[in-house]
Parts: C-alpha cells; structure tokens; sequence
C-alpha cells in the first residue's frame, strides 16, 4: 500500500506556493527571512499553507517541533486543528496527543507540532512560555495575540537542539488591524522600511479558488468596514478618533415609535450587574427588530426586576436571554438569576435561552454593526434612551472590546448595550458564519 502523505495543492494559488517555497529555503539558510508573514484578508489561505509548511519542515527536520499559538485553545480547536486534521487526513505517519495542557501532533521522525493557547487574560507575564523549546512558531491571529507574546517567541525560537539544525522561523497571519502588528509589519512594508529580514505577503479571498460563490454572497452581509478590512483588506483606521463601539448605529435610521405587540413572543435581555440591574425587551416580527423598552433599577433585586416586567407586560410570551454568569447560585441562594426568573414569570425550561458562554466582544462588535447596518432595526426613542445614550457613546478599544476603565462614567457602564449584544447574538447568531476567519 501507497502511503498518503499530507499535501497541498499549491497550483491553485501561486501566492500561496510563492510563501511556501520561500519559507522552506528560508529554513535551510537559503534565503536571508527570519520572520515570515501572511496577511490581508480573511480566506486567503493563510492558515492552511503555514500548516502545510511546518508539516513539510517536520520531515526534512527529524525531531524537530513547531509551535502553533492562539489567543485560547478553544480558538485553536475551532479553526486552526481542524485545518490541520484536513491536511494530514488519511495520512498514518502521524498521530494526536490530544491532552489540552499538552496538545501536539507527532510524526514517526519523532517531530512534534504543538497547540498552545496564549491565554494572556490567565497569565499575563506568560509564564507558560518560559523554558518553551522550539524550531519553528506560529502566530496564528496575530492581531489578536499581545506584543509581549511577540518578545517570548523572539526568546525562545530557535532554541531546540537537533543534529540537523534548522534556522529558527516565527511565522505570522493576521488580519487588518490597529495595533502592534500594524506598528511592526505592515507600516514598515507600506513605508518601504521592512527589515530585510522580514517577509510579507497579502492574502485575499478573490486569490483563493477554493471560496464559494455562498461564501462571496455571504460575506456582502457584512457591514460595510469589514467588508473593506476583511475581504478587501483594507488597513484604514476606520474608528480614527471617535471610534463609537456602534458604529453603525444611526439615530435617524434606528430611532423611533415601538408598540408592544402582546400577540408576538417577548425577548427580555438581561445584565446582573448590582447596580443598576438592566433588561432590554425586544420583539422581531415581519422582518423587523423592535427594542421596546429599557427597564434599569438601581439598589435593587432579579425579584423586584421581575415583578417590574410582569406589570409592564402581563400576559405575554416570554423567552429569555443575557449573560451567562446569571445560571450560577448566588452565596446568599441555591437558586441562580435564571432559576428565579423562571420561577417569578412562571416560564418553561424551553422558554429560558441564555447561551452556554458570552460572546466574544470582537465578534459581538462585527455581528451587531452588521445587523444595525444590514437588517430593519426600530429602537423607541422614550423607553430605550438607555440603550440609545449607550450606542451613540460606548467606545471601542483596538481589539473592538468596549472601553470599561471606569463605572463612574456612564459612557463606560455599557450595561444596557450588553442586553443588545445578547439578544442579537442569542436569536441572531446564524450572521456569524458568514464571518468566520
């Protein structure tokens, strides 16, 4: 029997074969990079050639290991290992150890490639990192990883030992961003004052064969900006000075006159916050997004917050949503938020739809400006002036995280535009595949 080693088209995509053959040579002393990067869009085929070139380094350097590094491992195993698993499908010369805190992939030359996530929220100072043995390191999402996990692979490439020694190679994909890998990549490129050192090459989708035409139709309900950053890859700045969190909220477009409608289901959002406790009440129907009101107490209970919505809305349909730390007891109960919920609007189990996890900023941010600016949206401009005052002000930091230095400033509470980013991404989620990287 033939054996099926991992391969790659690269026949398809000469851009992608142009990187992977100047990154082997760049491995074997024949060229003059260190640092090799694929960046530009999402799509490109980034992910799926760097793989394939440190899979090929496996094998023309026996016992060597390559680290691959995501912002968490959960990350890795949404994109990054899949991609890998399709790459050395049907392939018996390598095998997975699948131990989270030691997730690597090993080949019969006793190379090893390993998963790590950066977990930078855990461990700041990157302690993980310290003594890590390697050849070959992979930034996968490098926007989305800190500088100072750039300074550790700059310590530690280069620092296993092996009879054919290879030169140590930290590879890069990234999308457009604003921060430290603008600073270092791609301004010094634009500038004509990269490093010679230093490769970097663009990746679009319209460069890649393998995307669908579903893909491309998808990507069109993208807001406008991601669009332009990352399906054009676009590197403007497109937040500059006032960068609002909701960029696409418009009070003329978004702002209106919302009746409570007691035939259709009522959405209620909720934060857990001490003080205030905040819910948003929404509907959709006829293809439209109604934020009927916001209900927000201070100094007080889940209990009185209740009774409030039952006053305000007798009778209706309730589903349930917001943040997920409202399904844990409290010290002072056996019972959680939900639990009581549930219990005072007299509900069903199926009625209670709150997610497993809390969406990520950066992804609530792009699928919440996509909604604003692609889907029919009406706020009411007297019971929602909480939720308004929130959308006009909230800022964003680089990452798209809402600024939250303070809670004496009420710009930075952002308790009522945490109620939208669940309801929108609870009943709204199916947006999403249309962005993934």
């Amino acid at each position: 029997m033939i054996e099926r080693k991992p391969n790659i088209d690269l026949t398809k995509n000469p851009k992608q074969a142009e990187y992977f053959i100047n990154s082997l040579a760049a491995a074997q002393y024949a060229n003059q990079y260190k640092f090799l990067n694929y960046g530009g869009a999402v799509r490109g085929g980034k992910t799926f050639v760097t793989l394939a070139i440190l899979l090929r380094l496996s094998h023309i350097f026996p016992g060597s290991r390559s680290h691959v590094i995501r912002e968490s491992m959960p990350a890795l195993q949404a994109s990054t290992i899949p991609s890998f698993e399709k790459l050395i499908q049907g392939s018996p010369n390598w095998k997975f150890n699948r131990d989270k805190s030691n997730y690597f992939a090993y080949n019969k030359e006793d190379s090893k490639i390993f998963f790590k996530g950066e977990n930078i929220s855990r461990d700041p100072s990157l302690m993980s990192f310290l003594g890590l043995e390697t050849n070959f390191i992979f930034l996968e999402q490098s926007e989305e990883l800190s500088e100072t996990l750039w300074d550790k692979a700059l310590e530690r490439v280069g620092s296993w030992y092996i009879p054919k020694m290879p030169k140590g190679l930290i590879f890069q994909t990234f999308n457009p961003c604003q921060n430290w890998v603008r600073k270092k990549i791609y301004d010094p490129y634009i500038n004509g004052t990269l490093d010679e050192d230093i490769l970097f090459m663009s990746a679009l989708p319209s460069e890649n064969p393998f995307v669908t035409e579903d893909q491309w139709a998808g990507w069109s309900k993208m807001a406008g900006r991601y669009q332009s950053q990352f399906i054009e890859g676009d590197w403007t700045d497109f937040d500059g000075e006032t960068n609002r969190w909701a960029f696409a909220f418009n009070s003329i477009k978004h702002v209106g006159k919302v009746e409570w409608n007691p035939s259709e289901p009522t959405y209620v959002s909720f934060d857990f916050n001490r003080n205030p406790i905040v819910c948003s009440v929404w509907q959709h129907y006829d293809n439209v997004i109604r934020g009927i009101m916001v209900i927000k107490m201070q100094d007080s209970t889940i209990y009185k917050l209740c009774d409030e919505i039952l006053r305000l809305y007798p009778n209706a349909f309730y589903f349930i949503t917001g943040d997920v730390s409202g399904d844990v007891a409290t010290t002072l109960s056996t019972m959680s938020n939900f639990d009581v919920i549930k219990a005072s609007l007299g509900l069903s189990r199926n009625q209670m739809q709150y997610s497993g996890a809390n969406p990520r900023l950066k992804d609530s941010r792009m699928l919440c400006n996509s909604m604003l600016e692609k889907y029919p949206f009406i706020i009411d401009e007297e019971n929602c002036k909480d939720l308004i005052f929130d959308l006009k002000n909230c800022k964003a930091n680089s990452d798209g995280t809402i600024i939250k230095n303070s809670r004496a400033k009420l710009e930075q509470q952002a308790d009522t535009l945490d109620t939208f980013r669940y309801y929108i991404h609870r009943y709204f989620v199916d947006y999403m595949k249309y962005f993934a990287q």
